[in-house]
Formats: C-alpha cells, structure tokens, sequence
C-alpha cells in the first residue's frame, strides 16, 4: 500500500472520483467525510491534508482509502514549538474518521499508521471517530510503542451528557408505521396532536430555508443563542457564532441546509438546523434554538422534530440522526444509541517523535519566531529560531535571525562571523551586507564598514541605507570630503519609502553637523587682532 499526501484544492478536485467511490462503498462513511462537503469546508482552512492510500505503486493508480487530517503547532510550556495532528472536521463537524473500499481496510490502516509512525509528532488525536470499533483497535495496534502512550481521550460528562454517545432513529417508509411500531404511547399522543395542529389553519405555522431567507433564519437562530449563551459564554460566545455559521454556510453552498422555523404569527418560536446527506438518507440534526421567554404549550422543540420527522420520512429519509450527545429527549423519538470513540497518543518525552519539528511546520514555526522577535520577546524567538535550524540545518533565514540575535546581545564577533558565513550562500547579498556593515560599525572597523557599505552601492547606487551609513564611515575616518558628498545625494533624493525618508532625515542632520562643525574649526583658526596697549579711560581722565 502506498501513501500520497493531498494538501491543495486542485489536488482535492482531482481525488473526486476515487474519493465519491470509496464514500459510497463504505458502510461507515458520513456526510462530514463527503468530498461535496470537505472540499469546501477546507479550501478555507489552513495546513491541512489528505493521506491518500493507492493498492499499486504507479502513480495514477486509483486510490481506496482517505485520511482527512490537519496540522497545527503550538508552544509548550518551555516555549518550545510541538505539532499536533488531528482530523480535519474538529472543532465543527460531530463526527471525524477515515474512508477505506472495504476490501482494502486492513491493509489502508496500517498504511497509515505506518505514515504517522515516520511525522514528527508530539500528539495525535482522534476525536469523535466514527466507525467500528475494529478501525480504531487496528490503528491503536499500529501506532502504540515504547516511546508512545495512548489513553481514550472522550470528553467529560457534563450535567449528563455523554458526547460520544449518538442518537439515531431508523425511519420506516411510512408515518403510521413509525409512529405505532417506534415510539411510547405518551410521545405517539404528543407527536400525533403536533402534527393534526400544524395541519390545521392556525397562527403557528413552520418555514424551511430558501437561499434568499436562509441568512435572516440563521440571524434568528443566533439571536436566541445570544440570549442563551452570552452570560455563560462571555466574549466567546461572538466566536462560537462566526465559525458555526461559517460552517453552517459550507452546507449550504453545497445544497444541503436546512432551517426550519416555527412561527407564532410574525413572531419565531424556535428554530431547529438540519443537514440533508440524500446519498446516505440520512437527516443529521445539527443544532436548535427557541425564544427562552415561551411557556406555553406548543413546546418548540418538540413541535419541530414531529415536523422535521415526518418531513424526513415522506422524502424517503431512513435515519434521523441527533448527533452528538445523549440528552434524554432524543431517545423519546425512538432512537438507538451510536458509540464515537474520541483517543489520544502522545510522546512520552513531551516533544515531538525524531527529536525535531514537522518538516510541514518548519515555515510556520520560522514565522513565529520572525513575530515574537518583532514583539521583543528574544528568548522565545531564540528558542524558535534555534528549532527550525535543528529540522532545517542550513535554513538561511534561521541563520540571520540568530545572527541578529547575537548582535543585539552585544557579542560583536560571533554576529560578525555569522553574517560572513551566510554571506555566500544567499540569493540577495544586501540583507546581509547591510548586517555586516552595522556589526562592523559597532566595533569601529570602519574600513571594513566602509568598503561592506560600499559594495552594496556598487550594486545598488541609490539603495540609501548603505549610503548614508557609508558616510558614517567615512566620517569616522576624517574623510569628511567624500562623506559630505554622500550625504548631499541621500539628503536630495525624492523618496516616499519610510525607510528611506529616516535615512534622509539623517542624512540632512549629519550635513548640518558636518557644516557646524568646520565652521568652529575655522573660527579656531583665525589670529586674533593684536591692539596697541591704553590706558583705563579711568586714568586718561586723571591725567
């Protein structure tokens, strides 16, 4: 078994026809593990990727098994940088996992294990895995060892609830049949009278979403959590809306959203969310809200899923599906209950497996520490700096930020023989030139600084930085001639750079230090007049 990594769209939209296959044939596959849906639900997320399992060696064999996962990076405690694999619906999507061609599902798991065992990793998670508990026993038995812990890393019960237990109800053909074969006498009375009041011309009434409506049915949707959620949740609670209806809006671009509101009159009573999967027949409900001030009979939830229950099974739906969480309502429908299985390996050293970073972190990482040396926080750019040169040896800009480093830390000599080192091995000289000539500066090698400075102006005649710190130079030698001419052309040029305007300034100041400064010496110079002895008018007078 082979393993290809997918990691852009265009990649992602070629993978479609094997993907559809390998969805459709597995008995476990789910609509977040649709390619409709994860095509777009990820082209507008960051560092994620597909492993991608081929039975055949030769490139453009058809692939049959997928592994939907992202990568994210993270400082522990020490600031040291460790990468975290996860999959990729987390955070959005009740359900997570991988699609195999069930004939190639033994073989494809330990394919993939295998790709993990060889990443550099400090965890991996999977959470809310969908599927037989076989598909996680395989990867456990692949991914565990000596230098690897694993434990079942599900959340906790809160109030209750148990969010990796999923409640579905398998939906006859017919209404009648569901309604005498499935529920409890009670709930069948209370379906059956929600059902004859929706149907009799009353002031309740129930609208499903339109692509024109839909944004105004969400606007509700999030106006009662607002109401719900902003005391508990504070300024987390603007967030948790963004990214719900973020995803909520993926579905809907894919044709596959459904709002439905239950109206007083004008006024909305509550509002439940569903997502339509037609390939499986599956009706997931994805999330609710009601207006917390109604009391009175009809309840909103319940009036809504009679609705949304007998709508499923006249459109010929098999599973109304609750999702995540065991909340005792749901059973009332006649649900059964679905297990996820959430687990966790982890390193036992703490930091990543091999000793070094994901060769896929290695720029974001070198991007943090460019960030935290901006913010002024030079330990923890040291110690990233230092990480991406370990898992990148010979990273030139690694190197720079380290010589900088050094420099601003006042060892002249080792910042000097940095910037020689790097010096011949980089595409553009002048950022390192530049460097070199300061650092020469600052240990008064004002020859060297003056020629570093004036090789980049041989290259660049009007790059004014190097100008005006050649001049600098030259003044430090008393060639005060050359440097006044220097700064003449830096103080001159028309420029709207902002760091050419500061070098300008600069420039002009030094001119003006430069003229004070020969003009006392020549005041210096003149003899004084010599007067002819008098005496004090004082004794002039006397006399």
């Amino acid at each position: 078994m082979y393993i290809d990594v997918i990691e852009t769209v265009q990649d992602f939209a070629q993978a479609r026809r094997d993907w559809e296959a390998v969805w459709q044939a597995d008995p476990h596959a789910q609509y977040f593990l649709s390619w409709d849906f994860l095509f777009r639900f990820l082209k507008s997320k960051q560092r994620w990727l597909i492993l991608a399992a081929r039975s055949a060696q030769k490139r453009g064999a058809p692939y049959v098994a997928f592994f939907p996962l992202r990568l994210q990076t993270r400082q522990n405690e020490k600031g040291m940088f460790v990468d975290e694999f996860y999959m990729a619906g987390n955070y959005s999507c009740d359900y997570t996992g991988l699609i195999s061609l069930p004939e190639f599902e033994p073989e494809a798991i330990e394919a993939f294990a295998t790709w993990f065992a060889r990443q550099s990793w400090y965890q991996v998670k999977f959470d809310y895995f969908v599927g037989p508990p076989e598909r996680r026993e395989a990867l456990v038995k692949a991914l565990q060892g000596p230098l690897i812990m694993f434990r079942d890393s599900a959340p906790p019960i809160r109030d209750g609830i148990d969010n990796t237990i999923c409640p579905v109800v398998t939906l006859p053909d017919d209404l009648d049949v569901y309604l005498t074969g499935t529920l409890g006498s009670r709930t069948r009375k209370e379906v059956r009278r929600y059902l004859r009041w929706m149907d009799s011309e009353s002031e309740y009434r129930i609208t499903h979403s339109t692509p024109t409506t839909v944004e105004h049915d969400l606007d509700i949707l999030f106006h009662f959590w607002r109401i719900r959620w902003s005391a508990e949740k504070g300024e987390k609670t603007e967030s948790m809306i963004a990214s719900t209806r973020q995803m909520l809006m993926v579905c809907e671009e894919a044709g596959d959203l459904d709002v439905v509101v239950l109206w007083k009159g004008e006024r909305p009573l509550g509002v439940n969310v569903n997502i339509l999967d037609r390939h499986k027949r599956r009706l997931l409900f994805y999330i609710t809200g009601r207006d917390l001030t109604w009391a009175s009979d009809p309840a909103p939830g319940q009036m809504l899923h009679a609705h949304c229950i007998r709508r499923a099974i006249d459109e010929g739906f098999r599973y109304y599906d609750f999702l995540r969480g065991n909340e005792p309502y749901k059973f009332a429908y006649g649900s059964t209950e679905h297990r996820l299985t959430s687990t966790l390996f982890r390193s036992r050293s703490g930091m990543n497996t091999h000793g070094r970073l994901n060769s896929r972190s290695i720029r974001f990482v070198y991007e943090q520490a460019l960030r935290l040396y901006t913010e002024g926080k030079k330990n923890e750019a040291e110690i990233a700096f230092g990480q991406v040169l370990q898992s990148a040896p010979g990273h030139r800009g690694a190197e720079f930020g380290l010589a900088n480093l050094l420099f601003d830390r006042g060892t002249l000599s080792k910042a000097e023989a940095a910037w020689l080192a790097l010096l011949p091995r980089v595409d553009d000289p002048v950022p390192v030139l530049l460097k070199l000539g300061d650092v020469r500066l600052a240990r008064k090698s004002y020859r060297l600084a003056e020629e570093t400075f004036g090789s980049i102006c041989r290259v660049c005649p009007s790059h004014l930085e190097a100008l005006y710190k050649r001049a600098v130079a030259l003044v430090a030698m008393q060639r005060t001639e050359e440097a006044f001419l220097i700064l003449s052309e830096v103080a001159n040029a028309k420029t709207a750079s902002a760091s050419d305007r500061f070098h300008v300034e600069k420039a002009r100041k030094a001119l003006v230090k430069i003229a004070l400064s020969q003009a006392q010496k020549y005041t210096a110079s003149l003899t004084p007049l010599q007067l002819p002895e008098m005496a004090p008018p004082e004794a002039r007078i006397l006399h």
